[in-house]
């Protein structure tokens, strides 16, 4: 006998033929399948179903990405990119054998020199960072400015997609694998990340490298100790008070990294002295000199200056122009000159750093390398606001490495991923609006602050055990 029914098995309406599905061959008459989805049909149903979703999922994601950086092109091809000006004219300064700490601009030197945001009054300029991040500049400042703009645009994607694919391969679960690539889209349209494009800044280089390093540590085989260490000498000579954290980890957990750490320690120290022998005491001068200058908040107005129209093709007004308005500096130092308690000594903010690492590294210690990386992680993105220069919303992306070894954990902690989409969502809204009081601008950082102190304290049971799943 033929007939057309519904199959108790796949579900499916199929013609029985002699009382069997001619799909899964089940029984007409025998009792329903547990779950449907044991059969080869319904398998195939649900496995496509599954592979429509996430083709979807993805495209959306591409399509957010992509509109993102649709909207950086716009904003640097309208715009000077201010903090990257100085680090171009820096670069060239070293090349040349000029000190790029205390030049003044002078009639008759290239244009090239100029940054349109020096101040004639200051003895400094506004470059403040590392010989080795000028020396790293370099090849961008053989270019002409406005390529050296879109240069630097697509190496800041590049290292932030460079930190999303670091961590994809840590990242185990598939949900948190979908957090994590959905947090990294987001954040693009946050405060954080357009200020970070506007100003052309170098803080998701400094996260990549930091990514790197700490992918690698949670790594025991002997085979990447060399890369691990050569990552973290070279990021110490980028940005220094990392040495802070990172030193004690390595003398406690990671010793074979120490030779691989003097080696790019050296190369960092070693590649802008070829240029100039005396940037590195420049420098020392000049972040001195600077940190009085922040602290004190001296900014003395300059005198009448005169500007050509055009400075290596851009027109001076778009040299010196920004985008993003929402914007406030949050460190320490600038709060505490809102409480009346200016001029604070930086080596007393800088005592206080390093007794309350060592007191936290001392009861972390006890727990596993894991443990102690992830609050690492979290101490990199809070010791910005306690050194005597600006804290403004591009400092936020080195929160990312820390969201993204949360993630890594085999359970979540949401208390983490709470402030993380606080910040997400306080970051859109900053974009979106103009916040009628200038305290709103602090919402995000504040809420990645709480993210990060969460960080600080992981679970019991990693503070025990090695939790983090091995990198495949």
């Amino acid at each position: 006998m033929t007939l057309l029914e519904e199959c108790p098995h796949c579900g499916n309406h199929v013609w029985f033929t002699n009382d069997h599905c001619p799909n899964c061959h089940g029984l007409r008459d025998a009792p329903p399948s547990p779950t449907r989805s044991e059969s080869p049909i319904c398998l195939d149903r649900t496995n496509g179903q599954k592979k429509a979703s996430l083709a979807v999922l993805v495209l959306l994601l591409c399509v957010f990405a992509l509109h993102s950086f649709r909207v950086d092109w716009n904003t640097v091809a309208q715009t000077g990119s201010i903090d990257y000006r100085n680090r171009i004219t820096g670069a060239r300064l070293l090349e040349a054998g000029r000190d790029p700490y205390h030049y003044k601009w002078r009639t008759g030197d290239p244009d090239r020199w100029r940054d349109p945001y020096d101040n004639p009054a200051l003895p400094i300029t506004k470059t403040t960072v590392t010989p080795a991040l000028l020396w790293v500049t370099a090849p961008f400042a053989a270019l002409p400015y406005p390529a050296a703009q879109i240069g630097w645009l697509f190496a800041q994607w590049g290292f932030l997609i460079g930190i999303w694919g670091l961590w994809m391969r840590t990242i185990h679960g598939t949900l948190a694998r979908w957090i994590w690539s959905a947090l990294v889209v987001g954040f693009t349209y946050t405060l954080a990340w357009r200020h970070h494009i506007d100003r052309g800044q170098c803080y998701v280089m400094l996260a990549f490298l930091m990514a790197l390093w700490l992918s690698l540590s949670l790594r025991t085989d002997a085979k990447n100790r060399g890369l691990a260490g050569a990552t973290a000498g070279f990021l110490l000579a980028l940005r220094p008070p990392l040495l802070l954290f990172l030193a004690p980890f390595m003398l406690l957990h990671r010793r074979g990294q120490w030779l691989g750490m003097l080696l790019g320690f050296a190369l960092g120290l070693a590649g802008p002295i070829w240029m100039m022998r005396t940037c590195w005491t420049d420098y020392a001068k000049g972040m001195n000199t600077w940190s009085e200058v922040y602290r004190t908040d001296q900014n003395p107005r300059p005198g009448p200056q005169a500007f050509p129209a055009e400075i290596e093709g851009l027109p001076v007004d778009q040299l010196a122009r920004y985008q993003v308005k929402q914007y406030v500096d949050s460190s320490v130092f600038r709060l505490c000159r809102i409480l009346g308690w200016s001029p604070v000594s930086d080596k007393l903010v800088l005592a206080v750093l390093v007794l309350t690492f060592a007191i936290w590294f001392w009861w972390q210690s006890r727990g596993s390398p894991e443990s102690v990386l992830i609050g690492i992680a979290a101490w990199s993105f809070l010791a910005d606001g306690l050194l005597p220069a600006y804290r403004n919303p591009y400092n936020d992306i080195m929160i990312l490495n820390l969201l993204a070894m949360t993630l890594a954990l085999p359970k979540i902690r949401w208390s983490v991923m709470i402030f993380a989409l606080l910040a997400l969502g306080s970051g859109w809204l900053m974009v979106s609006i103009h916040p009628p009081s200038r305290w709103w601008i602090y919402l995000p950082s504040l809420a990645l602050l709480g993210a990060a102190l969460c960080g600080l304290f992981p679970p019991r049971g990693l503070a025990r055990n090695h939790s983090i799943p091995p990198i495949t």
